[in-house]
């Protein structure tokens, strides 16, 4: 008996240790969540350039860009992002060149925070618009959880997409990137746009399945506002307006328990 009350306290112990490294992960998830939330807030609420007719910001939310048309400036599609057994060709299809697959022989295994960059682009040229490029995403999301084990298990899976913009106009070595304390050399990445995450508790032999389909309008957009909460000064502003702007795709998945996912997702842009 004493025997076998040490075995339970062994697993007891590794259950607990197991479940407090997922809590851990999820605490960091909802502060990367938490913190997006509160930067793109805090952009929203500085004003740059010229006040348009008197109105303010406390009027309108964002004086640049009241009474513009909108113009559009084109759509980026991204690369499929796979979690699959084997990745093998013959289960998951030809990968495009923007394409990836994670392969996952044991869900079990947590898939640590993978990023892939660069998985679709958009070139606008200079002098499409004078004051904003607004993003508007399409998402799709799909997985299929199951444990298999003799004990309840947590699952999860974070899909995170970004995006990178580049522009000649941020090589200046003196501007720095306030969220690195680095220069900008060229560019920076920006989330905000579209972040799913799930977590459960998966007893024995439990599984499951979503299949998402979702847009998510970024609401202060790459406006003049926007790059002025970046700590730009506004000749450097008029010049990411005036110069071709790149705009990249990225995403970062992570997950546990889950033992296929699709993910992909699409950006149009508009602009005034």
């Amino acid at each position: 008996m004493k025997e076998l009350f040490s075995a339970s306290l062994l697993i007891l112990a590794g259950t607990f240790c197991i479940v407090a490294q997922d809590r851990s992960e999820i605490k960091a998830e909802m502060r990367d969540l938490r913190n997006d939330l509160i930067k793109e807030r805090q952009n929203t609420s500085k004003i740059a350039g010229p006040i348009v007719q008197a109105l303010t910001a406390a009027d309108v939310g964002e004086p640049d860009s009241f009474g513009k048309t909108a113009l559009f400036l084109g759509i980026a599609q991204s690369g499929i992002v796979l979690l699959d057994p084997t990745c093998d060709p013959t289960d998951v299809g030809p990968l495009g060149p923007d394409d990836h697959c994670i392969a996952v022989p044991d869900p079990s295994i947590s898939v640590p925070s993978t990023i892939f960059t660069n998985i679709a682009r958009i070139t606008i040229p200079g002098k499409s618009v004078g004051n904003i490029i607004y993003a508007i995403g399409n998402h799709n999301v799909s997985y299929s959880m199951f444990n298999p084990g003799v004990t309840a298990s947590f699952g999860h899976l974070t899909y995170s997409p970004s995006v990178t913009i580049e522009s000649e106009a941020l090589l200046d070595p003196t501007l720095i990137d306030p969220s690195t304390g680095n220069p900008f050399n060229g560019s920076f990445t920006t989330t905000g746009i579209g972040t799913y995450s799930r977590s459960t508790t998966l007893a024995s032999g439990a599984s499951d399945f979503q299949a998402l389909s979702y847009t998510r309008a970024n609401t202060l957009g790459f406006s003049r506002t926007f790059f002025a909460g970046l700590g730009l000064p506004p000749a450097v502003i008029d010049n990411i307006f005036k110069k071709p702007v790149t705009i990249k795709l990225n995403v970062r998945v992570s997950s546990r328990w889950v033992d296929s996912a699709v993910m992909a997702f699409s950006i149009r842009f508009l602009g005034n």
